[in-house]
């Protein structure tokens, strides 16, 4: 019984993604599994994500689940707006802010960026998840 349970607990250890810090080569190692999300934790509200998996943008959010294929021009664009974020991002915060997290099965990022909550509306926009 012992091992049993000593056998679940390292599994359940090994299956949790690692913390890095948002920097540009961890956020690399992160795109480079082509199968990662992009959550935007805002302030008081529930959590919205878009999911990347085999060439199909995936948004989750408090509405109905939303997938379809991703173009080119479309992850250029989220591309930049991630690098922006991971720019602005800022180590020291006095308050709970509403924050970004990048993450793949290995890595997870938590961003907080000096930025806007706007910023993310007007990229669903952009991307016709929402209107």
């Amino acid at each position: 019984m012992k091992r049993f349970i000593l056998l679940i607990t390292c599994f359940g250890l090994m299956s949790c993604a690692k913390q890095v810090e948002p920097t540009v080569e961890n956020i690399n190692k992160i795109f480079a599994s082509q199968d990662f999300t992009f959550e935007f934790h805002k302030s008081g509200e529930s959590k919205k994500s878009i999911s990347f998996r085999n060439d199909y943008l995936v948004y989750k959010s408090d509405q109905p689940t939303f997938r379809r294929e991703i173009t080119y021009d479309e992850v250029l664009l989220i591309n930049d707006f991630i690098q922006n974020i991971v720019n602005l991002h800022q180590n020291n915060v006095e308050e709970t802010p509403s924050y970004y997290v990048i993450k793949n099965t290995a890595y997870k990022a938590k961003i907080i960026p000096k930025q806007e909550d706007y910023y993310f509306e007007a990229l669903l926009k952009t991307l016709k998840l929402i209107k």
